[in-house]
């Protein structure tokens, strides 16, 4: 073969080369140009998203507003009772299991500092059934005073639902708490037992600077007295105030740690109502 033929030979593979190439290229810029036509921009998407997240606000709303709406948007908030029952029921155990393991002597006792710590338990859930799934315990019992110094028993409640308060009079929180407690036991005496036990002892506290208090502030509710730390030894209360609720056949079906806001004692109390019914 001549060096002209290979020379032609050479230019003719190089434009087929070219001409390869410049297809390729121009198929990728006609891919680009269509994928870019059909694209979304973020302006529209992000529009997109908001109509779709605004109608489905709309149809919860609406669907809120019904009965059955309502019904469930009310278990949602017995929810959160429901919720606190499980840490209710934990710290009651491991009180209980303290109680048991810890040693006898005086000297060995466990130190308790009576901190009026609020101890925020309200946990987000779901739906919940009425109660069905809560965890129950019985009640570790105790003794204690009434105002007019007779002894009794929390085993003497059974019967009808319980709530069980433990408080002070030096406690800040306890103090927020007890208009509340005060104004759901004139509303529900007659259903619900209210047990408000006076941490005699902690910190200072006397069954006197206690009745002192409950006598400036008008508080005529039920009040008892922890005279010989038997309510603190079963329930372990290191903090104050406390609360639990207990059925009519004493067991703990809720709980909560730290100042009660007046909806929450009345979710505790429709919790404690519905337990009798």
């Amino acid at each position: 073969m001549t060096e002209n033929e290979n020379t032609t030979g050479a230019s003719a593979s190089d434009e087929l080369k070219d001409a390869m190439l410049e297809g390729a290229a121009e198929e990728a810029a006609e891919q680009a140009a269509a994928e870019e036509a059909g694209a979304e921009s973020p302006e529209a998407k992000g529009e997109r998203l908001g109509e779709a997240l605004e109608a489905e606000r709309a149809e919860a709303a609406a669907a809120a507003a019904t009965p059955a709406g309502q019904t469930s948007e009310r278990k949602k908030h017995v929810g959160v009772i429901v919720a606190v029952v499980a840490f209710a029921v934990l710290l009651v155990g491991a009180g209980i299991a303290y109680s048991v393991l810890a040693p006898t002597a005086a000297d060995e006792a466990p130190e308790v500092t009576g901190m009026d710590a609020v101890h925020t338990t309200e946990v987000e859930t779901g739906d919940t059934t009425d109660g069905a799934d809560s965890p129950t315990m019985e009640a570790p019992n105790f003794t204690m005073t009434d105002a007019d110094g007779a002894t009794l028993q929390l085993s003497d409640f059974r019967g009808k639902p319980v709530l069980l308060n433990f408080w002070a009079s030096w406690c800040g929180p306890c103090a927020s708490e007890m208009p509340d407690i005060q104004a759901s036991w004139e509303t529900n005496g007659e259903d619900v037992q209210f047990v408000i036990v006076n941490m005699t002892g902690m910190s200072g506290e006397t069954e006197t600077t206690a009745k002192a208090f409950l006598s400036e502030n008008g508080y005529t509710f039920p009040a008892y007295f922890d005279k010989n730390s038997s309510a603190q030894a079963a329930f372990g209360v290191s903090s104050i105030p406390q609360t639990y609720l207990i059925d009519a056949e004493g067991n703990i079906i809720g709980g909560y740690m730290g100042a009660m806001t007046s909806s929450v004692l009345a979710e505790g109390i429709s919790m404690l109502t519905a337990s009798a019914q």
